[in-house]
C-alpha cells in the first residue's frame, strides 16, 4: 500500500492534490482556533459595556438554591426559565443603577458602610460586632472582606438611589378613599340555621325503593380496592425508643450544646410615643384602666402620638437606649412611663418576655435523650442496611429474615388511603411520610414482584411483597341494606331541611323580614359577625362573603352547610369614615404608597435600561437554564 502511494506521489498532479489537501486542513484548523478565540461570553450589554455570563450564572445559582429550599425537586424547564429571568432582572438592575451612580457622582461614606456591616446579626456576639465571626462567616461563603465590603457599598449606593426616587411618591387621597371604602365597608347579616338532624325522622320506604336507591348510588356502596401485603420497615424512628441512654451521655450532650448557648433575651412590647409629658401621662392613665391596644392606638392618633408594637425585640433592636433599659427592667403587663427620650415621651406595655442564657438541664433532659436515641438508632440502621439488602438479594422471604436486623414487620389488608377493611388506620410503623410512601409503593406494585429494600423518607427503609389484590366492587344489597336505609333517611332529612329553608328564603325575598318569617316557622334568628372584604370573620365562608356584597339591604340568600341549610338576610350596610377607623386608613395609605413607589422605581429602572441601550444575547442566555 505504501509503495503504491509513493509511486502515486511521483505524479505532479497528485502532488498538487496533496498540497491542496494539506492547506485545507491547515486553514480549517486555524479557522477553528480563531473562532474559539473570538467566542462571546457577554450575555448582555449595558451602556455599551459587556456583561459576562458568569455574573448571570452566579445569580441564577442563588435563585435556584432559594427555589429548591421550598421544593427540593429539580424544577422543570418552565420553572428554570422563570428563575433565569428573575436572575437576569437582578443583574441588569444592579448594573444600570451602578451606571447611574457614576453619572450622578454618588458615594457611600465609610462611616455608613461600617455602621451597616456592624449591624448585621450574623457578625455579632451578644449584640456586638465580632471580627472573628465576621471572617468566619465570609470564609464559609467563599468571600473575602474586600469582596463583601464592595458588594455592601454597591447595595447601599443602589438603595440610596432607589429610595430617593421612591421618597417623593404618595398615594392620591381620592385613590386611598376609594380603596378604604372598599376594604372597610361592613355588611351585617341575620341568619337562620335549619339542621337536617332536627327534622322528623321519615318512615322507611318499601324494600323496592331502597333497592332502587342502592342501584342509583353505586359509588356510595362500592368497596374500594384492597391489597394484602407483607411489610418490613427499618427506621430510626421505630428503633429509637429502645436505645439505652445513660445519665452521663445526657450530661455530656447538654454540656456540648445547651450549656454553651447564650440565648439573647427578648421582649414583645407595645410602645406609644407622645409629643409631650401631659399627653403621655393621659395615655398612661387610660392604659392603666385596662384599655385594649386597639383603643390605645386610636387614642394615640387623636393626641398626635404614634403607636408601634415590637415583637421579640432584643435590647439593641429597640431604637432608644433609655426605652430599651426600661422595657427590659419592667415586669410583663405593667404599664410603664411616661419616660422621656430623644424622640418624645414613651408609654409602654411589655406583653411577652423570653429569658436569656441556657435552659436548665431538667427542662431539656427528655429532648436530649430522644436526640441521642435517634442518633444511636440511625447508626444501627446504617449498620443493618447492607445485611438486609444481602438477605433480600438471596431471595429470603420477608417472614424468614433474621431477627437481629432491627426490622419491624406487619402483614394485613389495606386500601389506597391506608385503612383496613374495618375502617381503622393500618398499623404501618414509622412516621407519616414513611407510611404514605409505603402505601403508594404497594399500590404501584404487582403481585409476584420480588421484595426490594427501598430508601424512603426520614432515612427509613422498607420492603414488601404484594400477595393479593381485591378489585373494587359494589357490595351486595343484602350485605349493606342497613347502610342503604341510613343513607336514604339522611337524604330525606336533608331534603326536608332544604324545602323549609327555600320556603323561608322565598318569604324574605317577597317582602317579609327574616325575623318575622323565622318566628312564624318556629326558628330563632342570630346575627353573623360584621363581614368585610378585607378580613372575613371565622365561620363565614368566602362564598358567603362574595354573596353578601352582591345583595341589596333586605335581600336574602341560602347555602348548604355541613349539617343542613342556612338562610342569610342582609340587615344593614355600614360604611365607616377614615376618622372612624384610623388604623385601616393608615394601612391603606401606606400600602398604596408602597405599591405606587414600587411601580415608580420599576419605571425608573426600565427607563435607565432604555437609555443605556440594554441588550441581551438570547442564545447565550438560554444556555443558562436549558
Amino acid at each position: 500500500m505504501m509503495s503504491r502511494l509513493r509511486k502515486l506521489l511521483e505524479n505532479w498532479v497528485a502532488r498538487v492534490f496533496f498540497v491542496l489537501l494539506f492547506l485545507v486542513f491547515v486553514f480549517w484548523g486555524i479557522s477553528n482556533v480563531v473562532t474559539l478565540i473570538g467566542s462571546n461570553s457577554a450575555v448582555a450589554h449595558v451602556d455599551g459595556r459587556p456583561v459576562d455570563v458568569s455574573l448571570l450564572q452566579a445569580e441564577y445559582q442563588k435563585e435556584l438554591g432559594r427555589a429548591m429550599q421550598s421544593n427540593p425537586a429539580q424544577p422543570d424547564l418552565a420553572a428554570r426559565q422563570q428563575i433565569a429571568q428573575a436572575a437576569m432582572t437582578v443583574v441588569l438592575r444592579q448594573l444600570v443603577l451602578q451606571v447611574e451612580q457614576k453619572r450622578l457622582g454618588l458615594a457611600v461614606p465609610d462611616s455608613v458602610l461600617r455602621q451597616t456591616v456592624y449591624g448585621v446579626p450574623a457578625f455579632q456576639s451578644n449584640g456586638r460586632f465580632n471580627q472573628a465571626k465576621f471572617n468566619q462567616v465570609l470564609q464559609a461563603n467563599d468571600s473575602s472582606p474586600d469582596q463583601f465590603l464592595a458588594l455592601v457599598r454597591q447595595d447601599l449606593g443602589n438603595d440610596q438611589l432607589v429610595q430617593t426616587v421612591a421618597a417623593g411618591v404618595a398615594a392620591p387621597q381620592e385613590l386611598s378613599n376609594r380603596i378604604f371604602n372598599f376594604v372597610s365597608e361592613q355588611r351585617l347579616a341575620e341568619s337562620v340555621d335549619i339542621s337536617a338532624a332536627a327534622q322528623a325522622p321519615p318512615a322507611l320506604p318499601p324494600d323496592a325503593v331502597l333497592q332502587r336507591y342502592w342501584r342509583n348510588h353505586p359509588a356510595a356502596f362500592t368497596a374500594p380496592e384492597y391489597r394484602e401485603a407483607k411489610i418490613v420497615v427499618l427506621s430510626a424512628q421505630t428503633l429509637a425508643p429502645g436505645q439505652p441512654v445513660s445519665d452521663a451521655e445526657i450530661h455530656a450532650a447538654y454540656n456540648a450544646s445547651y450549656a454553651q448557648e447564650n440565648v439573647t433575651p427578648t421582649r414583645s412590647v407595645q410602645v406609644i410615643t407622645a409629643p409631650d409629658r401631659t399627653s403621655a401621662a393621659r395615655l398612661a392613665a387610660l392604659w392603666q384602666t385596662g384599655a385594649s391596644w386597639s383603643a390605645m392606638q386610636a387614642a394615640a392618633t387623636k393626641t398626635g402620638s404614634s403607636a408601634v408594637e415590637l415583637d421579640k425585640a432584643t435590647q439593641v433592636q429597640i431604637p432608644s437606649p433609655d426605652l430599651a433599659n426600661a422595657v427590659f427592667a419592667a415586669a410583663p403587663f405593667t404599664i410603664g412611663g411616661p419616660l422621656q427620650g430623644a424622640m418624645g415621651y414613651f408609654v409602654f406595655n411589655v406583653i411577652n418576655e423570653t429569658a436569656g442564657g441556657a435552659p436548665p438541664l431538667s427542662q431539656v433532659s427528655d429532648q436530649i435523650k430522644q436526640q441521642i436515641q435517634l442518633q444511636k438508632a440511625q447508626v444501627q440502621v446504617n449498620q443493618d442496611v447492607d445485611n438486609v439488602q444481602d438477605a433480600l438479594a438471596g431471595q429470603t422471604p420477608l417472614d424468614q429474615l433474621p431477627g437481629n436486623l432491627g426490622l419491624v414487620a406487619v402483614e394485613g389488608t389495606l386500601d389506597a388511603n391506608g385503612s383496613t377493611p374495618d375502617g381503622q388506620p393500618a398499623p404501618i410503623p414509622g412516621g407519616d411520610e414513611l407510611r404514605n410512601a409505603i402505601i403508594k409503593a404497594i399500590f404501584a406494585a404487582h403481585p409476584g414482584d420480588s421484595a426490594q429494600l427501598i430508601n424512603g423518607p426520614d432515612n427509613g427503609y422498607f420492603a414488601f411483597t404484594l400477595d393479593t389484590i381485591t378489585p373494587p366492587a359494589i357490595e351486595p344489597y343484602d350485605t349493606v341494606k342497613q347502610t342503604v336505609a341510613a343513607a336514604w333517611s339522611q337524604d330525606a332529612l336533608l331534603r326536608e331541611a332544604e324545602v323549609k329553608a327555600a320556603a323561608l328564603l322565598n318569604a324574605v325575598n317577597h317582602g317579609q323580614s327574616l325575623d318575622a318569617a323565622a318566628q312564624g316557622a318556629g326558628y330563632s334568628v342570630s346575627m353573623l359577625p360584621p363581614v368585610t372584604r378585607n378580613a372575613p370573620p371565622s365561620g363565614v365562608s368566602k362564598q358567603m362573603v362574595d354573596i353578601l356584597f352582591s345583595l341589596s339591604q333586605g335581600q336574602a340568600t341560602m347555602q348548604q352547610t355541613a349539617d343542613g341549610f342556612q338562610v342569610v338576610a342582609l340587615a344593614s350596610i355600614n360604611r365607616p369614615k377614615p376618622a372612624d377607623d384610623p388604623n385601616t386608613w393608615n394601612e391603606v395609605g401606606q400600602a398604596m404608597t408602597k405599591s405606587l413607589a414600587d411601580d415608580t422605581v420599576a419605571s425608573f429602572i426600565a427607563g435607565l435600561q432604555g437609555r443605556d441601550k440594554v441588550t441581551v444575547d438570547a442564545k447565550l442566555y438560554a444556555q443558562i437554564y436549558q
